[in-house]
């Protein structure tokens, strides 16, 4: 089972797109005149480094490495067995009728379909319980960078990794994650349910 957690489930991107679309909306509701005479004030955040580094952060991480963890070594057992099974059918092959053969071979084709059904199931559970516990990490820092900036009377807000030069005292990120630290210490990753999906009706005769 490949790994769950790369950067793309990170959703730093959404973060970025809505600080931007809230600045943006912002300057909308301006009018032009007032926008002119008042100088934007910016402050930066590294959306993936406050994910990465505070507590809740890393106890996402540790709690969805220790469920994908699991349920490798359960399906590492189970091919394990799968493989068992197939090798000693193949031994039997000459020691039984071929009706008999034939539906044995039917019935480990089914074991080995259920296998990967349950495989699939259990990469859907796994990625829905990241999702549930980034998208509340993901509010927490959301909405500290906006008490950030409205402390700061800051007019607009950047994601970091869409910066490419700024004066250091703009970016923010040690406070976010300071303040997420204290907000959210942990975070409770939901419980994976893998439900097996029902296997398929035959069709009527």
């Amino acid at each position: 089972m490949s790994a769950v957690g790369g950067a793309g489930r990170w959703a730093g991107c959404g973060l970025a797109a809505a600080l931007m679309m809230a600045s943006v909306a912002t300057a909308a509701d301006t009018p032009a005149a007032k926008r002119a005479a008042v100088p934007a004030t910016i402050i930066i955040v590294d959306v993936q480094q406050a994910q990465r580094e505070s507590l809740a952060g890393k106890a996402l991480i540790s709690q969805r490495d220790h469920y994908q963890q699991s349920f490798q070594n359960d399906f590492n057992s189970a091919r394990q067995r799968l493989q068992v099974s197939d090798q000693d059918l193949a031994r039997q092959k000459g020691t039984m009728s071929q009706e008999a053969y034939d539906q044995k071979v039917k019935d480990l084709e089914q074991q080995v379909v259920a296998f990967q059904r349950r495989t699939q199931m259990a990469v859907r559970a796994l990625e829905k319980s990241t999702d549930n516990a980034v998208t509340e990490l993901m509010n927490v820092i959301l909405g500290i960078t906006g008490e950030i900036a409205g402390e700061m009377g800051a007019t607009l807000v950047l994601p970091k990794q869409q910066v490419v030069l700024h004066e250091p005292s703009m970016d923010v990120t040690s406070l976010v994650i300071e303040r997420v630290n204290r907000r959210l210490p942990n975070i409770t990753f939901p419980v994976p349910v893998v439900e097996d999906s029902p296997p398929a009706k035959p069709g009527r005769k």
